[in-house]
């Protein structure tokens, strides 16, 4: 699955800028992994969830980036999958990277460059 979307919503944030390439994948979820006494390892599937990702931004808004810097714990993210329905997943922040770069816009809003922060989705489906 994947796409570029216009705006996503981090913890209910309408109008997020999205990240510049917002691709999902998703792997196999798998319980009770034991190795046979052949040497052979085996596991149950028990579902999916969507690939931990990094989202970046050639430039986002100081407004946006302090969203990004109070998340804590355990926050959301509702994007429209490629049918155009609404999906809303619970992820964790592992990291956030900066250039340091900030400037002023034609308007006196402060804007960064260069912004990412890695997630990793929790929801197993």
């Amino acid at each position: 699955m994947s796409g570029i979307f216009n705006t996503i919503k981090i913890d209910s944030t309408d109008d997020f800028l999205s990240p510049n390439d917002f691709t999902l994948d998703r792997e196999d979820v798998f319980e009770a992994e034991y190795t046979s006494c052949t040497g052979k390892t085996i596991a149950d599937r028990i579902g999916w969830k969507y690939a931990d990702m990094s989202l970046q931004w050639d430039t986002l808004p100081q407004s946006q980036l302090a969203i990004l810097l109070s998340l804590t714990g355990e926050f959301t993210i509702t994007f429209i999958d490629e049918n155009g329905s609404s999906v809303t997943e619970n992820v964790i922040r592992k990291g956030t990277g900066m250039t340091g770069t900030r400037f002023t816009d034609d308007y006196g809003d402060a804007i960064w460059k260069g912004v990412s922060i890695s997630i990793s989705f929790l929801d197993v489906h």
